[in-house]
């Protein structure tokens, strides 16, 4: 998990970073203060993922892979 969110170019906290703040808060009680996690967590959307890990500061569609390395986004998407 990244530890600290990114900030606007003013120095504010965005507001992605703020709805990420408020997902980590309801799941404390599964990671440590190294923002490791130590339970499962069950989040309702690759989106959330995004949020929760890294503050939206990724794109968890191509940024998550299974084990063969295909990302969500190869899963998803019909060509």
């Amino acid at each position: 998990m990244q530890p600290t969110a990114p900030l606007n170019a003013d120095g504010t906290i965005g507001f992605s970073a703020r709805f990420a703040n408020k997902l980590r808060e309801e799941h404390r009680a599964v990671f440590d203060d190294q923002f490791i996690t130590t339970e499962e967590i069950t989040l309702k959307s690759v989106n959330e993922v995004g949020l929760f890990l890294y503050f939206s500061g990724t794109n968890s569609w191509l940024q998550l892979q299974d084990p063969d390395g295909k990302t969500i986004h190869d899963w998803t998407v019909v060509q």
